[in-house]
């Protein structure tokens, strides 16, 4: 499997017009298959909004959409205010169906922290079944109060008190990429994709070389530790490429980047 692309983290675009919503949501799903073509990306993880009736589909929408989809596959999210126990098991459900291959939480969309009590059933699940959960982290636009919700010091408290669980940190928690890598280096089991990480804005606040060194420190620690996610459709596939292509890494590790840390952690099944 050589050149293999996965991005690990994407979402469906808006589609704005006339139709029905599940017209539009079609035609999305349409052109995210052919933003992926054009970009040649061979497999995908979608990830839809925990809130009902969101543009960009929520949980019950994306599951749909995704079946007989061979290129895309999905996380489960969970909106704790309105779902509760009941939504639990619907999730573990999913797990056993291998409908979805992990969970995304919000913190900073959401007011949670991730020491939330009412996450930690979400925290066995994900155990339960050896697949990962997603944390947003990081600014959302012009809103930089909101990483208090989603700083690593409270994510390092889940992963001090579920050592197997598999965490994902998205956006590396820009722009405090320094020190969300320094409190997060010593857990083995905290990973990173790069969403949003070639982002006009991230890179504004952030800067890109600043990006650049920590994502090469980071593999260096770890090479598996790092997964190419793109943040589509809010941020652009080809920028996000770029970025991979533009660190100072080999190139097996790159297509660990690229698509094997993936594989491995989302237990993909996969061809070519």
């Amino acid at each position: 499997m050589n050149d293999m692309i996965i991005d690990s983290h994407l979402h469906l675009p808006i589609i704005k017009g006339k139709g029905s919503c599940k017209g539009s949501f079609e035609q999305a799903k349409k052109k995210l298959l052919s933003d992926l073509k054009k970009n040649k990306i061979d497999y995908a993880i979608l990830i839809p909004d925990n809130v009902l009736g969101s543009l960009i589909g929520d949980l019950s929408v994306c599951l749909e959409l995704v079946k007989g989809t061979k290129k895309l596959f999905l996380l489960g999210t969970i909106y704790l205010p309105t779902q509760g126990r009941e939504w639990i098991r619907k999730l573990d459900v999913l797990f056993k169906k291998g409908r979805i291959k992990g969970i995304k939480i919000f913190p900073g969309h959401d007011p949670i922290y991730p020491t939330d009590r009412r996450l930690i059933p979400v925290y066995r699940l994900c155990v339960k079944h050896g697949l990962p959960i997603v944390i947003h982290t990081g600014w959302n636009s012009n809103h930089p109060e909101v990483a208090k919700y989603n700083d690593p010091k409270h994510i390092i408290k889940i992963a001090k008190k579920f050592p197997e669980l598999k965490i994902i940190i998205a956006h590396y928690f820009w722009p405090g990429i320094e020190y969300c890598y320094e409190i997060t280096r010593p857990f083995k089991n905290i990973y990173f994709d790069t969403s949003g990480l070639a982002d006009d804005e991230v890179i504004r606040e952030t800067g890109l070389n600043r990006i650049k060194t920590i994502l090469e420190k980071t593999i260096n620690d770890n090479p598996e530790s790092v997964l190419f996610g793109s943040d589509y459709a809010t941020c652009s596939l080809k920028k996000h490429l770029n970025l991979i292509h533009s660190l100072k890494a080999s190139k097996e590790i790159k297509e660990k980047i690229l698509w094997k840390n993936s594989v491995k952690l989302f237990k993909l099944r996969i061809r070519k």
